[in-house]
């Protein structure tokens, strides 16, 4: 893995030396390089400033749920070659982009890793132990898929976003780990036995505060090699057995297979898919989908958005938008945390389409009524052009021009989804050192000053679920035609916060409903840091953001 093909919010800047090195780790040799050149400014901080600064950010979730109390300066070494190339191999069957670096470290087996870099971003890091390979085969008898179904769930956490709290980790977003783990094994051709192999011998037989029992988590594996199966579109899933007795190098040349979305349903684990594009219908041209599919890949590769087509043949009782919005869940489309998916859903012989977006989403695309543009084309081209032996063949692009005219302004406006502040009181001292600078006669600088449109994360304790609209607080044009309610939240310092939520985000929360008096980390974007102007002067309010995200903290 080389640095040029990490997305670009993942590529390392020197000022820290061990977290640089850490960033560097599947990295060129320059970074690495800059790094020991900036050890000596007399900036760097020192070994225990480096602990103090960081600790609080490292949060890790372990494959089988030990605990993992990691020292941020001792992630330096670059994962070994092994462990890199099986990253590879699993990532070439997963149809998704990348958006973590490797790297070695003291963890058990595996561990995916969410810190801090010298900017305040988070990074996305899967940590390895050098032994790592050579223990888990020891323990599942030298099964070579062991090793790669781990790989695969700390990649699944990664890939759909997991925020992964100061706790560690929930139940709920480790069986969804589990189920990508299955089902990007049998991709590659494992059998169910192999994919479970792992999890058979290191799992633990007991619930924990962050892990389902091994039973549980078996059976999410079971249920992500079964749906793999299945959209593969063969006839032997019962029988569990695999196609391989090793894990190939790379995918197979890709073939035109019927596809099958699942059911959706509340109580199904969430997975992550593979595809951007589905068509149930098998009507539409597979080259045209084959050109979406890989403008879809590319915006999510460059900025972060994922959106997804589906063309269904059965809506399953629901209506057309609850459909939309249970398979944004159940697919877990877009990042979990940050709020950047979004689905479009046409159901041609229903003669109806609907959206639904992410939080991060709908406010780029709240403009648009692509709904209204899907229902011509069921009316106009559907019925006209698409019902003979040989589908809807060239009548496919006018459908495909829809979906892309909204790429086409995700992309314009170069957004991408990168935290920068990481707690209300920090938005506060930077607008007020900010304002202070322009009271003194520097003029207004966008790039500098602009702190709308900033993604936040936070730890607060829910205060009222229900406030009512209040000056400074509560803005009423938001909350009164009920596409948003507000929540006001309190930080340990004292800052209340206003929090607009879409009313269909707790349903895709693995941490369920808010709960009055629970303390939460949350991201969100910046909609106001606070400062009102008034005849009375400028006067300080609540700080307000969309909320993307929560995580319950216990």
């Amino acid at each position: 893995m080389s640095r040029r093909l990490l997305p670009r919010s993942l590529r390392p800047l020197p000022a820290v030396l061990p977290l640089a090195l850490l960033l560097a780790a599947c990295g060129d040799h320059d970074v690495t390089q800059a790094a020991s050149a900036a050890s000596g400014s007399a900036d760097t901080p020192n070994r225990a400033e480096l602990v103090e600064q960081l600790a609080s950010t490292l949060q890790a979730c372990s494959y089988d749920g030990r605990p993992e109390l990691l020292d941020p300066a001792t992630l330096t070494g670059a994962a070994p070659a092994d462990c890199r190339s099986m990253v590879e191999q699993v990532m070439g069957f997963t149809g998704l982009p990348q958006n973590f670096v490797v790297t070695e470290g003291p963890v058990a087996n595996a561990a995916a890793v969410i810190l801090f870099d010298e900017q305040k971003i988070p990074q996305r890091v899967i940590a390895f132990n050098r032994n790592f390979l050579g223990e888990v085969r020891a323990a599942t008898n030298d099964n070579p898929w062991a090793p790669v179904s781990i790989m695969a769930h700390e990649i699944g956490h990664h890939l759909s976003g997991h925020t992964i709290t100061g706790t560690g980790s929930q139940p709920p977003i480790e069986l969804e780990a589990d189920k990508f783990s299955g089902f990007v094994l049998q991709r590659m051709g494992a059998s169910l036995a192999d994919a479970r192999s792992a999890m058979t011998s290191l799992g633990a037989d007991h619930v924990t505060a962050t892990h389902p029992a091994r039973n549980d988590r078996l059976a999410a594996i079971g249920d992500g090699w079964m749906e793999a199966c299945s959209q593969a579109g063969r006839a032997d899933c019962q029988g569990g057995t695999g196609t391989g007795t090793a894990p190939p190098q790379a995918p197979p040349a890709t073939r035109n297979v019927a596809v099958r979305l699942p059911t959706p349903s509340a109580q199904t684990i969430p997975f992550k898919y593979g595809r951007f594009v589905v068509d149930e219908t098998g009507r539409l041209d597979p080259e045209l989908l084959k050109t979406l599919e890989s403008a879809l890949y590319a915006l999510a590769q460059k900025q972060g958005i994922e959106l997804a087509l589906l063309v269904v043949d059965d809506l399953h009782g629901m209506s057309v938008q609850d459909y939309a919005w249970a398979m944004l869940r159940q697919l877990r489309i877009g990042k979990l945390d940050l709020g950047n998916g979004g689905i479009f859903v046409v159901a041609p012989n229903q003669g109806t389409s609907a959206v639904a977006y992410a939080p991060g989403v709908a406010k780029q695309l709240e403009f648009g009524d692509p709904p209204k543009q899907f229902d011509s084309w069921i009316a106009d081209v559907w019925q006209r052009d698409c019902q003979d032996a040989d589908g809807c063949g060239i009548f496919t692009r006018s459908l495909l021009n829809i979906v892309e005219s909204q790429v086409r302004v995700l992309t314009s406006s170069g957004r991408t989804f990168q935290i920068r502040f990481n707690n209300i009181q920090e938005i506060l001292d930077f607008t007020a050192a900010r304002q202070a600078e322009r009271t003194a006669g520097r003029p207004w600088d966008d790039a500098r000053d602009q702190t709308i449109g900033s993604l936040v994360r936070f730890s607060a304790t829910v205060k009222d679920l229900q406030p009512a609209p209040a000056q400074f607080k509560v803005n009423e044009a938001i909350v009164k035609d009920d596409r948003w309610r507000a929540i006001t939240v309190e930080t340990e310092d004292g800052n209340e916060v206003t929090l607009y939520m879409q009313p269909q985000t707790e349903q895709l929360m693995p941490g369920g409903r808010l709960e009055s008096g629970k303390r939460y980390t949350f991201v969100g974007e910046l909609t106001t840091a606070g400062q009102f102007h008034s005849g009375a002067g400028v006067q300080q309010g609540n700080a307000q953001l969309w909320l993307f995200s929560y995580d319950p903290l216990q």
